[in-house]
C-alpha cells in the first residue's frame, strides 16, 4: 500500500511538472524582433537615458521662469530695562530706551525675472534641447543594433537546428551502411576492420550531434533573455532558410544612404550644435545683466491678527537693476578655451563616426557580395560531393574500395551539406548587416 501511494505521488508530481511547463510559443523572426524591442533590458535602459535628457531640458526651462517668494513672520520684542543717557535743558533724557514689550508681524512677497542675461538662458535651453534630440537618436541606434543582434541570434539557432537535422540524417545513413557492411563481412567482401571504421565514424557523428544540440539549447536560453521571455519558456522557430533579396544598387548608393539615414550622423551634428550653444552660454557673463522685480511689504506692530486702520504699514515696490561682472574681463579665458575645445572634440568625433560608418558600409557591402558568390560555389560543390559519394558507395558494395574511401566521400558530402546551411545563413546575415550599416533595418 505504501509503495502504491508513493507511485501515485510520483505520477502526480510528474503531471504537475508537465502542467507547469509553459507551452511552446511559435516565434517567427519578425515577432522575436518586436518582442525584443518591447522587453529588452538594454532598450529600457536607453529609454531611461532619453527620459533623463528630457528631464534636464525641463530643468533648464524651469530655471528661465521668474522667481517668486513670500514670507510671513510673527515676533514679540521684549525691551530691556529703562535706560537714559544725558539730560536736556527741559530736564528730559537726551537718549533713552523705555521698558516694556511689543508685538510685530512682518510679511512680504517678491517676484523677479532677469530679462537679459547675455543670452545665457536661451543658449542653455537650446543646448539641452539639442542633447535631448540626440538622446532620442541614440535610442533609435540602440534599437537598430538590437534588431540585428536578435536576427543574428535567431539565424544562429536556425543554423544549429538545420545542422542537427543533417547530422541525424547522416547517422541514419550510417546505420544502413553498417548493416550493409556487416552483410558484406559475412560474404567475405569486407573485413571486420572496415566495419569497425564505419561504426567509429557513426559514433563521432553521434558525439557531434550531442555537441550541436547542447549549443542549440544554450543559444535558445540566451535568446529568451535577449527578447525578454522567461528562462523556461520553450519557443518554436522557423527553420526555413531563404535567400536574401538581391541587391543591384552600386556601393555609392549605400554610402549616400548611410550618411543620410544613420541616426549617429544626425546625433553627432546635434552635439556639435549643443557645444556651440554652451560656448555662447559661457560668453554670457561678458554682457551686462538686466533684471526687473516687484514686491509687497507688510508690517503690523500689534498683536492683532487683523489690525486696526492706520496701525500697520504696507508698501509695494518695483525695481529695475543692471549688473556687470567686471571679473569676466580677465578670468574667463580658461572657460572659453574649454568650451571651444568641446566644440572641436564634438566635430572630430562626428568626422570619426562618419569614417567608421562608411567603412562599415563598404565592409558589409563586399561581404554581402562575397556571401552570394560563395553560395553559387557551394551549391556546385554539393552536387559534386553527392555524385562522388554515390559512385564510392557503389564501388564499396562491389568490394572495389574500402570503408576508408567511403568514409572520406561521406565526410566531403556532410561538410558540403553543412556549408550550404552556413552559406545561406551567412548570406541572410550579410544582407541584414548591410541594412543596419545604412540605417534601414528598422524600416
Amino acid at each position: 500500500m505504501k509503495k502504491y501511494v508513493m507511485s501515485v505521488g510520483l505520477v502526480l508530481a510528474g503531471l504537475g511538472l508537465t502542467i507547469a511547463q509553459p507551452a511552446p510559443i511559435v516565434m517567427p523572426l519578425n515577432k522575436a524582433v518586436q518582442q525584443a524591442l518591447q522587453n529588452n533590458k538594454g532598450i529600457k535602459l536607453a529609454d531611461s537615458r532619453t527620459q533623463a535628457a528630457e528631464a534636464r531640458l525641463q530643468e533648464t526651462k524651469d530655471r528661465s521662469l521668474p522667481t517668486a517668494n513670500a514670507s510671513l513672520a510673527y515676533s514679540r520684542y521684549s525691551l530691556t530695562g529703562p535706560f537714559s543717557l544725558g539730560q536736556g535743558d527741559d530736564g528730559k533724557a537726551l537718549f533713552g530706551i523705555p521698558a516694556g514689550a511689543f508685538n510685530a508681524t512682518m510679511g512680504g512677497a517678491t517676484i523677479s525675472k532677469e530679462i537679459f542675461g547675455g543670452f545665457a538662458e536661451k543658449s542653455a535651453e537650446k543646448s539641452a534641447e539639442l542633447l535631448a534630440k540626440a538622446s532620442h537618436l541614440d535610442a533609435h541606434r540602440n534599437r537598430s543594433e538590437l534588431v540585428y543582434t536578435v536576427t543574428d541570434a535567431y539565424y544562429n539557432i536556425v543554423k544549429l537546428a538545420r545542422s542537427i537535422g543533417v547530422i541525424e540524417q547522416n547517422i541514419k545513413q550510417f546505420d544502413e551502411r553498417e548493416r550493409e557492411a556487416q552483410n558484406l563481412q559475412k560474404e567475405g567482401v569486407v573485413t571486420a576492420n572496415e566495419v569497425l571504421k564505419i561504426q567509429l565514424q557513426k559514433n563521432n557523428l553521434n558525439l557531434s550531434r550531442l555537441q550541436v544540440e547542447k549549443a542549440r539549447q544554450t543559444a535558445l536560453y540566451n535568446f529568451n533573455l535577449l527578447i525578454g521571455l522567461p528562462d523556461n519558456q520553450t519557443i518554436a522557430i522557423d527553420t526555413l532558410l531563404t535567400n536574401p533579396t538581391t541587391v543591384t544598387e552600386p556601393l555609392n548608393v549605400f554610402l549616400d544612404r548611410a550618411v543620410q539615414t544613420r541616426p549617429e550622423v544626425e546625433a553627432n551634428e546635434l552635439r556639435v550644435q549643443s557645444a556651440q550653444e554652451m560656448l555662447r552660454n559661457t560668453k554670457s557673463v561678458m554682457y551686462p545683466h538686466l533684471g526687473v522685480s516687484a514686491g509687497y511689504n507688510y508690517i503690523n506692530p500689534t498683536a492683532r491678527v487683523i489690525p486696526e486702520a492706520n496701525s500697520f504699514i504696507s508698501a509695494w515696490n518695483v525695481g529695475l537693476g543692471i549688473s556687470y561682472n567686471i571679473g569676466s574681463l580677465y578670468n574667463i579665458k580658461g572657460k572659453l578655451h574649454s568650451a571651444q575645445n568641446a566644440i572641436d572634440q564634438a566635430g572630430i568625433q562626428s568626422q570619426l563616426q562618419n569614417d567608421q560608418i562608411r567603412s562599415e558600409v563598404v565592409t558589409s557591402y563586399n561581404n554581402y557580395q562575397l556571401a552570394l558568390e560563395q553560395q553559387n560555389v557551394i551549391r556546385t560543390a554539393v552536387g559534386q560531393a553527392q555524385e562522388n559519394y554515390r559512385l564510392t558507395e557503389s564501388r564499396f558494395r562491389n568490394g572495389l574500395v574500402g570503408s576508408t574511401d567511403l568514409l572520406e566521400a561521406n565526410s566531403f558530402l556532410l561538410q558540403a551539406q553543412l556549408n550550404v546551411i552556413n552559406a545561406t545563413v551567412d548570406a541572410q546575415l550579410a544582407y541584414q548587416r548591410l541594412l543596419k550599416a545604412t540605417g534601414s533595418n528598422l524600416n
